[in-house]
């Protein structure tokens, strides 16, 4: 057995998203193409696989586009599908290194083959030690990046991989995964602040910002994402434009997004 983190990170990439996103990825290229200004620059936050985006209509738009993700393999795969090449750089918004990451399972392994009613306490305490010892990138404070900074789908993501390690360890040993969730809750106001903070000190002229609002058939926020939507409001941005698309995220996970234009 592999570590777990990147068994984890392994499974992240959606099979046929490039396919099922067709409308919505033309919709939200449409919007950005209408509501920035032709000849501008512009960076991707979170560009990842790129399959939100029509890169050579933004390429046509834009006099520079650069795309940002943790994973670099997914930005070259991403331009490779679409034959356009972009300068890529990996960012670590979070702050939790892969190595914290990868040390966690290991931990949380042996736990599990020796004590695994400890397992939940454990992962616990792993959870506050990942958070005490985070380091953001440094890029973060840097300022007037670009004229425009787009950043779709990505508040709800940065904290994931302890839910889903813990969905996963649920298996083999009595974890609650509410106690998992609360406990990463606790950390979402500040994370959301944190790069909320950087999309406007990162941007000249206007931010883009792609939220989700509610699952199809399952009604309540998205973690993450409705923390955003209220650091927003208590922030007092103003809004200059907004549009709702359906992201069909994966089978029988469709979004209601909210896209703002800031």
């Amino acid at each position: 057995m592999g570590n777990l983190y990147d068994e984890l990170l392994a499974l992240q990439g959606i099979p046929h998203a490039w396919e099922d996103w067709t409308a919505y990825r033309a919709a939200l290229t449409t919007f950005l193409l209408t509501h920035t200004e032709p000849g501008a620059s512009a960076c991707i936050i979170g560009a990842g696989a790129c399959n939100d985006f029509v890169l050579d209509r933004l390429c046509g738009h834009f006099s520079e586009l650069r795309l940002l993700d943790r994973d670099l393999e997914a930005i070259a795969a991403g331009c490779e599908r679409q034959n356009v090449f972009l300068p890529a750089e990996r960012i670590e918004l979070l702050g939790i290194s892969d190595e914290t990451y990868r040390a966690t399972a290991d931990r949380m392994l042996s736990v599990l083959r020796e004590r695994p009613d400890r397992a939940e306490t454990q992962l616990l305490r792993e959870i506050e030690a990942a958070f005490a010892s985070r380091t953001p990138d440094p890029r973060m404070r840097e300022a007037a990046v670009a004229d425009y900074v787009i950043c779709c789908g990505v508040h709800s993501q940065l904290l994931n991989i302890f839910p889903q390690m813990a969905a996963v360890y649920g298996r083999y040993a009595p974890i609650d995964a509410g106690r998992i969730e609360s406990a990463v809750r606790r950390h979402i106001p500040e994370a959301v602040r944190e790069l909320n903070d950087m999309l406007f000190r990162w941007a000249k002229k206007g931010v883009v910002i792609g939220l989700e609002r509610e699952r199809i058939g399952q009604p309540g926020g998205i973690d993450g994402a409705w923390q955003a939507m209220e650091e927003l409001l208590r922030r007092g941005s103003e809004i200059k434009d907004r549009t709702e698309l359906l992201w069909p995220f994966c089978p029988g996970k469709t979004y209601e997004m909210d896209v703002l234009l800031l």
